[in-house]
C-alpha cells in the first residue's frame, strides 16, 4: 500500500505507527510505502501559458505546472504514484478541502483517473498509533469525497479568474500595478468603510439617571443597591430634564414591581485555534497575525513543544482523551503550580466542550505537547505561555451564577437593579493560578450586574440619592489585527460596514483560518492600507481603487455580501458557482473602468531611489517598487535598541537626519545619535554622532 501524506511530520507519524524506516524522502515497511507532499506541489499556469491574454482570460481547461520550491519532492511523489497505480493507495492529506485538492492535483499530474483502488484517510485527531491504525481500517473510497474535491477546484479556479483578469484589467486602466483579489478586496472595502464611519462620526450627548436605594430601618440589611432609570425600554435620554423629578422622589419608599432570576453559567475559555491565538497575541503582546503564526510555527517545527498551528478547530477528537490527560500530567511535572487543577480537570469523552468529533475540522485544537525548551526566546515564551494557560483552563468546570433583575418603582418612576449571585465558582476558583492576562474570558455582564444583592429586604427600601451622568456617543473603532480577524471569521452586519444579511443568519467567513493572516500583509504591500498606532487605515491609493470598483461592473469583488454569498454558493453547487464566476468575469471586463490619476500625496513618503511610495508593514518600511526592481533596502522600525517613528522614516527618505535616538550597545550601556541614509552605500542607514560643546 502506498500512503500519501501532506506534510513530512505526518508521514513520520504514519511511519512510526506502521514500523516503517526512512530511505531518502520515502518510508518503507514490509507491505507499505509512505511519502508526503509539501503543501501544493503544483500551481495553476500563468495566463501567458494559454493562447492569448486578451480579456477575458478564461481557459477551457486549467493546466498545472510544478511548484519550483518543491520540485525534488514532486518527483518522488509522482514517481511513486505511477509505480503503485495498480495497487492500493491511501490518500492521507489533511482532512479538508485544501488537502483534497493537493492530493487530486498529484493524481491528475500522475495520470491516474481510475480511483477504484484508492481510499481516503479522514482523521483530524492527534495522530497516535491507535488513531492512525483505526483511521486506516475505516478509510472510505476516494470517490466519496468527489463533491469536496469539486468545491476545492472551483474555489481555486475562481480565485485565479478574479485575480488574473481583474488585476490586469484594472492595472491597464490605471497604467500602474493594482492587484485585486476575491477576498482581499472585500476586506479592503470593510476597512475603508470603517475609516469613513470614523471620519464622518459626530458625537452626540445623552444622559443616564441612577438611583441609590437603602433600607428604611436598622436591621433590614445594610446592603445598598444601585439601579438605572428607564422608560419605554430606554435608559438613554437626549437631555437631563428628568433629573429634577427624580430628585423630588428622594426619601420615598420603593415598591418592588417585578423580580426575575435566571440560572446562567460562564464556561472556561476554549482551546485555541490559530485565529483565536493570533487575536490574543495581538491583544497581550502587540504581535501581528503573521508574526504570531511564525512564532507558533517555530514552536512546532524547531522546539517541537506545541501541536500543528494552522488549525481551525477549538476541540480535540474523542480518541485524544488519553493524550490530553498524559500531556497534562507531564506539564504538571514541569510546572508544579498546575497540580492544584488536577482534581477539577475533566478529561472524559462526556466533556463535549473539549472533545467533540462533530466540531472537529481539518486539525485538532492548538495545544502544548511538552515543556518549553530552555533555549526559547522571549517571544516564543510569550506565545507558548498563552497556549499552555489556555490548555490548563479549558478542561476546568464552568462557573455558575444566578442573574438577578429587580424592578423598583418610586413615585411612578421605574428603576432596574441588576446583579448576580455566584453559586459555583468553577474555573474561576483558579484565576490566581491561571493569569488573567492569559485567560482572556470576558463575561457579558455590565458593572452594575456585578453588584451583590444578597441580604436586601426589597420591601424596605427608599430612594436615598439620585445621580445624573452626562455621556457622549463614541465613534466606532478602527480595525486592528485582532478585530479584522474576528470580522473575517464572522462578517456580521453593523451600521459601519455594509454587509447585507436579509435572512439574519451567520454568514460564511472570509478566507480560511490558515489564510486569513495573509490578507493584511498583501494589502499593506500593495499600498492600499497602512498601519497607524496599530490601526489599519485605508490609504489614498486604496480609496482610489475602491472608488473605481464601486462605480464599475467589477463592484462585486469589493462587496462583503457578494463574497460571503459566493462562499455559500460554492458549498451548495461548485459547478454552478464556477460557471457563475466565469460569467461574472466575462461581463465585468466588457465595460470600461475609469480610475483617477494616482499620485503621491503630500503626507506620503517617496522612495529616495525610484520615487514610488514607501509603505509600512508590521516590522519595516519598504518601497512599493521593489517588485519592479527598485534596489532601495527596507528600513526596519527597530534597530540598535531604538525605534523609528514615521517622521524619522520620512526624514531619512528626504535625505535629512532623524530625531536624536537613544541606542543600546552590544555589551550593555547606551549612547545617543541621529541616523542618515547613505546613498553611496546602497542606501544603508548609518549613525551620525554630533559634537557636543565642552562646558
Amino acid at each position: 500500500m502506498l500512503i500519501i501524506a501532506e506534510k513530512p511530520n505526518v508521514a513520520k507519524e504514519f511511519a512510526d505507527a506502521l514500523s516503517c524506516r526512512k530511505t531518502g524522502g520515502i518510508y518503507s515497511g514490509k507491505d507499505t510505502t509512505i511519502t508526503n507532499c509539501k503543501g501544493h506541489l503544483f500551481n495553476l499556469e500563468e495566463p501567458k501559458h494559454y493562447t492569448s491574454e486578451i480579456f477575458p482570460i478564461i481557459p477551457e481547461r486549467f493546466d498545472y505546472r510544478e511548484n519550483p520550491k518543491t520540485s525534488e519532492q514532486t518527483k518522488i511523489v509522482i514517481s511513486l504514484l505511477k509505480k503503485h497505480r495498480n495497487e492500493e493507495i491511501l490518500i492521507a492529506t489533511d482532512a479538508d478541502r485544501e488537502g483534497e485538492v493537493i492530493a487530486r492535483e498529484c493524481l491528475l499530474m500522475a495520470g491516474i483517473t481510475d480511483f477504484s483502488r484508492i481510499k481516503r484517510f479522514w482523521v483530524s485527531q492527534a495522530l497516535t498509533t491507535e488513531v492512525i491504525k483505526d483511521g486506516i481500517r475505516n478509510a472510505k473510497p476516494l470517490s466519496e469525497y468527489n463533491v469536496l474535491s469539486a468545491q476545492g477546484f472551483a474555489r481555486q479556479h475562481a480565485d485565479w479568474l478574479v485575480g488574473m483578469n481583474f488585476s490586469r484589467y484594472i492595472s491597464r486602466a490605471a497604467n500602474t500595478k493594482l492587484p485585486v483579489g476575491r477576498v482581499q478586496t472585500a476586506i479592503l472595502n470593510a476597512i475603508s468603510e470603517r475609516c469613513d464611519a470614523i471620519k464622518n462620526f459626530r458625537s452626540e450627548k445623552y444622559f443616564e439617571h441612577y438611583g441609590i436605594f437603602r433600607p428604611t430601618r436598622v436591621g433590614s440589611g445594610n446592603t445598598e443597591c444601585t439601579g438605572i432609570y428607564f422608560e419605554n425600554n430606554t435608559t438613554k435620554f437626549p437631555d437631563d430634564s428628568r433629573s429634577q423629578k427624580l430628585k423630588e422622589c428622594i426619601g420615598k419608599k420603593a415598591v418592588l414591581k417585578e423580580k426575575r432570576e435566571e440560572e446562567k453559567s460562564i464556561e472556561p475559555p476554549q482551546l485555541y485555534n490559530l485565529n483565536s491565538a493570533q487575536k490574543d497575541a495581538f491583544k497581550f503582546f502587540g504581535y501581528s497575525a503573521n508574526e504570531t503564526l511564525s512564532i507558533i510555527q517555530s514552536l512546532y517545527d524547531d522546539l517541537k513543544c506545541v501541536s500543528y498551528p494552522r488549525t481551525p478547530s477549538k476541540v480535540m477528537g474523542s480518541g485524544n482523551v488519553e493524550l490530553c490527560r498524559n500531556v497534562f500530567d507531564e506539564l504538571c511535572k514541569a510546572y508544579p503550580k498546575y497540580r492544584q487543577l488536577a482534581a477539577s480537570e475533566d478529561f472524559s469523552v462526556s466533556n463535549k466542550r473539549c472533545f467533540n468529533d462533530k466540531k472537529l475540522e481539518a486539525h485538532h485544537a492548538l495545544i502544548p505537547l511538552k515543556a518549553l525548551p530552555e533555549n526559547a526566546d522571549e517571544k516564543q515564551m510569550n506565545i507558548y505561555t498563552l497556549i499552555l494557560e489556555r490548555f490548563m483552563a479549558a478542561f476546568l468546570p464552568e462557573a455558575k451564577y444566578i442573574q438577578q433583575v429587580y424592578i423598583l418603582e418610586v413615585g411612578g418612576n421605574t428603576f432596574k437593579i441588576s446583579g448576580k449571585k455566584t453559586t459555583e465558582s468553577g474555573w474561576k476558583n483558579f484565576t490566581d493560578i491561571l493569569s488573567d492576562r492569559h485567560v482572556s474570558v470576558q463575561s457579558k455582564e455590565t458593572e452594575s450586574e456585578e453588584q451583590s444583592l444578597d441580604g436586601i429586604d426589597w420591601n424596605s427600601l427608599v430612594l436615598s440619592k439620585t445621580e445624573t451622568k452626562e455621556k457622549w456617543t463614541k465613534p466606532p473603532k478602527y480595525f486592528n489585527e485582532a478585530s479584522i480577524l474576528s470580522f473575517m471569521e464572522n462578517p456580521k452586519p453593523d451600521r459601519h460596514v455594509s454587509v447585507h444579511n436579509e435572512q439574519n443568519e451567520k454568514l460564511t467567513g472570509l478566507g480560511t483560518p490558515a489564510t486569513r493572516h495573509t490578507f493584511i500583509p498583501k494589502l499593506t504591500a500593495n499600498g492600499y492600507i497602512e498601519l497607524q498606532n496599530k490601526n489599519f487605515i485605508c490609504t489614498r491609493l486604496g480609496e482610489t481603487l475602491l472608488s473605481a470598483l464601486r462605480n464599475s461592473s467589477l463592484k462585486q469583488i469589493a462587496d462583503i455580501s457578494a463574497t460571503t454569498q459566493w462562499e455559500k454558493e460554492l458549498a451548495e453547487n461548485p459547478e454552478t458557482f464556477e460557471k457563475k464566476m466565469k460569467d461574472f468575469v466575462r461581463q465585468a471586463v466588457s465595460t470600461e473602468i475609469k480610475i483617477d490619476h494616482i499620485g503621491i500625496t503630500e503626507n506620503e513618503i517617496k522612495c529616495p531611489a525610484c520615487g514610488k511610495p514607501v509603505k509600512e508593514s508590521a516590522k519595516n518600511w519598504f518601497c512599493t517598487g521593489y517588485k519592479d526592481g527598485c534596489k532601495f533596502k527596507s528600513l526596519w522600525k527597530e534597530t540598535r535598541g531604538t525605534k523609528f517613528a514615521k517622521s524619522d522614516i520620512k526624514a531619512l527618505c528626504e535625505g535629512k537626519k532623524t530625531s536624536l535616538k537613544k541606542c543600546m550597545k552590544k555589551d550593555s550601556g547606551n549612547y545617543e545619535c541621529r541616523f542618515i541614509l547613505n546613498k553611496e552605500n546602497s542606501w544603508e542607514i548609518e549613525p551620525l554622532f554630533e559634537k557636543r560643546n565642552k562646558k
